[in-house]
C-alpha cells in the first residue's frame, strides 16, 4: 500500500481545519485571547502555518522557541521570520493583525517565563484576538483573566467532531468560573 502524499491533506487535517476556522471565526468580538486545550502542538502548527500563508493580511503566526538563541518563528505578512526576542519590532509587525496564531505557548512559558505574560498581557490589550495552543491554559488565565480571555478544549483526538460541536462546547472565561 503506498503512503499518502504529505501535500495532499487528510480528511482529519481538513475536518481540524474547519472547526479551528469556526473557533477563531466565533471568538472574535468577544475574545482577545482564545487559548485552545487539549490540541497537539504540531496540528494547531500546521493549520495556523497554512492560514498565514493564505491570509498574509490578516493573519499572522508565530512559534514561540524553548531554547537556542531565537525566541520567535514563523510566518508574518506571509515571509518566513525569526527573531530574538517578544520586543518592541515583533509587536509593531504584529499591531494591526486582526489574528495572530500562537504555537508553542507550553514550552516557551518554561523558558520565557514573566516575559512571555507581559508580552501576552499586551496582546490581549492590543490585538484584536489571539489564538494560542496549551496544554493547560489555567497558567495564562490566572495571569490574564482581567482581559476577554476564553479557554475552549478539544476534546476528541481524532478530530472527529464538527465544527458546530466544537464551535459549541463551553468556552470557559476566569469571570464566570474563578
Amino acid at each position: 500500500m503506498d503512503a499518502p502524499d504529505p501535500r495532499v491533506p487528510l480528511a482529519s487535517d481538513l475536518a481540524l481545519s474547519v472547526q479551528l476556522d469556526r473557533v477563531a471565526a466565533e471568538a472574535r468580538g468577544h475574545h482577545r485571547l482564545l487559548f485552545l486545550e487539549n490540541l497537539p502542538d504540531d496540528a494547531f502548527a500546521l493549520w495556523a502555518r497554512a492560514k498565514a500563508i493564505m491570509e498574509p493580511d490578516n493573519v499572522a503566526y508565530i512559534r514561540l522557541l524553548a531554547s537556542g538563541r531565537g525566541v520567535v518563528s514563523g510566518v508574518i505578512v506571509g515571509l518566513e521570520v525569526d527573531g530574538d526576542d517578544l520586543d518592541d519590532d515583533l509587536s509593531t509587525v504584529l499591531f494591526g493583525r486582526p489574528l495572530v496564531l500562537v504555537a508553542s505557548l507550553d514550552k516557551a512559558r518554561q523558558h520565557l517565563g514573566k516575559r512571555l505574560l507581559q508580552w501576552l498581557d499586551w496582546a490581549a490589550t492590543t490585538l484584536p484576538l489571539m489564538v494560542a495552543s496549551t496544554a493547560d491554559a489555567t497558567p495564562f488565565v490566572r495571569h490574564l483573566g482581567h482581559h476577554p480571555v476564553a479557554v475552549d478544549q478539544i476534546l476528541n483526538g481524532q478530530f472527529s467532531g464538527t465544527a458546530a460541536e466544537l464551535a459549541g462546547r463551553a468556552i470557559k472565561s476566569l469571570r464566570e468560573n474563578p
